[in-house]
């Protein structure tokens, strides 16, 4: 309940509508800076690219311009003797300070003239030589005068056919030099690395053995070599997510790879950049429902408290003055205001003078009770006065049992009289008095025990008068035929209950046995059954059945009835 509740006040729901109204630009914004930051990314994957080809400008220019030195060469010693081979290969090797060796090969790989003395331990077969147009591979110190070379060997054709191979041999500090002038002149993080076709570092600008800190973990020079004109993220060798931009440097042969750290690369952090779209939507909810609910505490909330406050206390009756003041309120809660206080105005008008006619009614309603009851008292008084008139037992009987009759009308009227309840009877009370005034009378009752265990009852008048003449008739006939048993004792008990269902169980019993009366009472105990008659009338008039138990020295009269309602006439 107290979840529901949450759920349903005012600032609950406002945030959930601030909630709804903001995610579209939420997701709008999301979308548009995702469009932007992947047009950013291919900028600068383009840029990365133009840097990397810049960068491998020297070192592109210089293998190439061996592939066709080579392709020149070889054509112009095709045909040639040995030692005009060599001289010619010797006066290029000098005009050329970029070149350590010149060396042309037998289509079989056998050596016929090079530039200069031979390497020591230099094979005269090159077992390696194939068909390839152009070939760049890397000769250890051992075959190249004490230095790693880079060779750039290229088949020589005549008339369609191979005729042979130049090789050109490139020291790899002149390489690696180049390299490092290009990355220096880039002025950033940038690792610049010429790749072979079989995966050999031909050149790299910094000293990391064989590159592999800063080429893709993982990757064939195959895949490599695939990616050629492609900027990528990967995995560096040494565990840094670096990135790639893979430029061609001889078509099929040699690759140039730059790598960058990927925050250099980009520019900026795109794990922010990303997030960024999404932080100022939710700033922007977070701020707006801040806002909006100190405003709404301000403007609405506070003020609808008080006057749920004030509505409370004017329920409970607590309301002083008549009037709330709202502290600088809205135009529209002012108004209410207003109305408010002209609502509790009236009301208080309103139930001033209900009250006052509530006092009236009272007072007139007493006083008809108690001018009934001093009229029943009255005619009682009359009738006692008749009765010690009267020249018959007889007669004296019939206007004893009238006084009797007339005296429980008046004490129901006393009760209600009496009563802070003016609408109900309290039954214990009213069949209290009865009894006393009715067993008091009788010259036996100082030799005999009246015992009375009544629970409160209320009754409306409609059922109050009928159970009043029916108490004071058992409660008469009681007091006529109560006896003594034979071990002395006399006794009349009324008990009155109550059930949950709503039932009312009325109980009057005396004692059976010798005779208490005098005998005036003796012959006036032969009744006209009148008061059997008016008990049966009393009866139906409450709804109930009653019950005689007579046993062996008791009499019993048990009368069990419904407590109904006055205005609908239904049982409680």
């Amino acid at each position: 309940m107290r979840v529901r509740t949450f759920l349903r006040s005012m600032p609950v729901q406002l945030m959930a509508l601030l909630t709804l109204a903001l995610f579209p630009l939420g997701v709008i914004s999301l979308y548009q800076t995702g469009e932007v930051l992947e047009e950013a990314r291919e900028r600068n994957r383009a840029t990365l690219m133009e840097r990397t080809v810049a960068a491998g400008t020297l070192e592109r220019e210089l293998i190439q311009r061996a592939a066709g030195a080579a392709q020149a060469l070889g054509d112009a010693v095709v045909g040639m003797t040995a030692d005009a081979c060599r001289s010619a290969l010797d006066r290029f090797i000098e005009s050329d300070g970029n070149f350590l060796l010149a060396q042309f090969y037998a289509p079989d790989g056998r050596l016929l003239c090079q530039s200069g003395r031979v390497p020591t331990g230099a094979p005269r077969i090159d077992t390696t030589i194939q068909s390839a147009e152009v070939e760049i591979s890397i000769r250890p110190a051992s075959e190249s005068f004490g230095t790693p070379v880079i060779r750039v060997k290229r088949a020589v054709r005549e008339r369609g056919a191979v005729a042979g191979f130049m090789s050109l041999s490139i020291p790899l500090q002149i390489a690696e030099a180049l390299i490092e002038t290009s990355q220096r002149a880039t002025g950033d993080s940038l690792r610049l690395a010429v790749v072979a076709r079989d995966g050999v570092v031909i050149a790299s600008s910094h000293e990391s053995p064989g590159n592999g800190g800063y080429l893709p973990r993982d990757m064939s020079a195959e895949t490599l070599f695939e990616l050629q004109g492609a900027t990528f993220e990967a995995p560096a060798g040494n565990g840094e997510t670096r990135v790639f931009a893979v430029s061609r440097m001889i078509d099929g042969q040699a690759a140039l790879v730059g790598s960058w750290p990927r925050r250099d690369a980009l520019g900026q952090d795109w794990t922010a950049a990303t997030m960024a779209p999404l932080i100022f939507p939710i700033l922007m909810w977070m701020m707006g429902t801040i806002v909006a609910y100190f405003g709404l505490q301000r403007l609405v909330i506070r003020h609808i408290t008080a006057l749920r406050s004030a509505m409370r206390q004017l329920a409970l009756g607590e309301l002083r003055g008549g009037r709330i003041e709202l502290e600088n309120p809205p135009e529209e809660l002012r108004e209410t205001e207003r109305a408010f206080n002209r609502m509790v105005l009236l009301l208080a008008q309103a139930e001033a003078k209900q009250e006052q006619d509530l006092r009236d009614k009272e007072v007139l309603l007493k006083e008809v009770h108690h001018r009934v009851k001093n009229n029943l008292q009255l005619i009682g008084s009359i009738m006692n006065m008749q009765a010690r008139n009267a020249r018959t037992p007889e007669a004296r009987r019939v206007l004893d049992s009238l006084r009797n009759r007339v005296r429980g009308l008046a004490t129901m009227h006393r009760t209600l009289y009496s009563s802070p309840e003016m609408t109900t009877v309290q039954a214990a009370d009213m069949i209290e008095t009865l009894v006393q005034d009715l067993a008091g009378g009788s010259p036996a009752q100082r030799r005999m025990d009246v015992v009375t265990r009544l629970d409160p009852v209320d009754l409306y008048p409609d059922q109050a008068v009928p159970l009043s003449m029916l108490v004071a008739e058992t409660v008469t006939n009681a007091v006529k035929y109560v006896g003594r048993r034979p071990d002395g004792s006399a006794r009349i008990e009324v008990d009155l209950a109550h059930d949950e269902a709503g039932q009312v169980i009325l109980t009057v019993e005396n004692t059976k046995g010798a005779s208490m009366g005098t005998a005036a009472d003796e012959s006036q105990s032969a009744g006209d059954g009148l008061g059997a008659r008016l008990i049966r009338a009393f009866e139906q008039q409450l709804h109930g059945q009653s019950e005689v138990i007579e046993s062996a020295d008791s009499y019993r009269f048990v009368l069990q009835f419904p407590r109904r309602d006055f205005e609908n006439g239904e049982a409680l």
